[in-house]
């Protein structure tokens, strides 16, 4: 077993890009502008307003959204007072989402004033919370530690993101098995990372998954029918690409509202007290994040994909 060097660990970490996303079982990562804009011209005044309504009744993942919206002035005009209140309530009602975009602006003083210890609060808060994108973040903060025992804490959490299929983490956990790095070598386990990976779109994983194949040659393993499969998705994989437009994200906006509202979590007619930060993992609703900055959609950033099919 191998344990990173500070320089090289940050290599490593450096070119594993934070991109998260939810397009859950997606053929392809979508190929997101940063000039894209999601909704114009009234596009979408409803699902906001639904959503909106939504987050007054007790929705967390509502609230994360329209926070969003409004943080970038995607579909409604920008306005960081509403884009604070709303991830406040987010994340007070402990959604994942909430906490993880609640984390992020305190990291980086968007919205809210720049704060780390409640920027770290806040992403321990979502990590706990199972929220593949935080378990993926504090991963790569604790490859970045200068010591192999904080190092090897990231494994178990990259693990637990990439059973939810969160591309980043994934990847990330193929490579330290491929190459030893604080577990083991695995190169049979790396190679299946990586071919689902490669199904998923991702640029590198077939030329890593043809790299696996060709160390496993003369092998034992070489002789399995799990080497057998290896070998026939590295002639398979076609690259796709998915280039999401506009009307692609409209109609995830509309299945998120559809299923927040179907759940009957949020109905002002139900008996008794409603059920408060619901997340996405009990709606089933495609929500993850990545960082919104000036000039990129932040719903874009919610409904983009990072995250891979079986």
């Amino acid at each position: 077993m191998s344990v990173f060097s500070v320089s090289g660990l940050s290599l490593m970490v450096s070119s594993l890009a934070l991109a998260v996303g939810s397009l859950v079982a997606q053929p392809a990562q979508a190929q997101v502008s940063k000039d894209l804009t999601i909704c114009e011209s009234g596009d979408c005044d409803r699902q906001l307003s639904q959503l909106e309504q939504l987050a007054r009744k007790g929705s967390g993942d509502a609230a994360a959204v329209v926070a969003l919206a409004y943080a970038s002035g995607d579909g409604v005009a920008q306005d960081q007072a509403k884009a604070e209140r709303f991830i406040e309530q987010g994340a007070r009602r402990r959604n994942p989402l909430a906490m993880y975009v609640i984390a992020d602006w305190y990291q980086r003083g968007f919205v809210l004033p720049q704060d780390v210890a409640k920027s770290q609060l806040w992403l321990d808060r979502s990590v706990e919370a199972g929220y593949a994108p935080a378990l993926y973040l504090k991963a790569t903060q604790l490859l970045a530690a200068s010591t192999a025992t904080e190092q090897q804490q990231a494994v178990p959490l990259l693990e637990r993101a990439a059973e939810q299929r969160l591309l980043t983490a994934m990847y990330a956990l193929a490579r330290l098995k491929q190459t030893g790095t604080l577990m083991e070598q695995d190169l049979p386990g790396a190679g299946k990372l990586f071919a689902r990976l490669a199904r998923s779109g991702h640029k590198d994983a077939g030329q890593q998954l043809q790299r696996i194949n060709q160390q496993l040659q003369g092998t034992q393993f070489a002789k399995t029918d799990e080497a057998k499969l290896l070998r026939q998705a590295e002639q398979s994989v076609e690259r796709i690409t998915v280039t999401a437009d506009a009307s692609l994200y409209r109609t995830q906006l509309d299945r998120l509202v559809n299923q927040l509202d179907a759940s009957g979590s949020f109905d002002n007619r139900s008996i008794g007290s409603r059920i408060r930060g619901v997340g996405c993992a009990d709606t089933g609703s495609p929500c993850a994040v990545s960082s919104p900055s000036k000039g990129q959609s932040s719903l874009g950033d919610v409904l983009s994909g990072s995250r891979g099919g079986n």
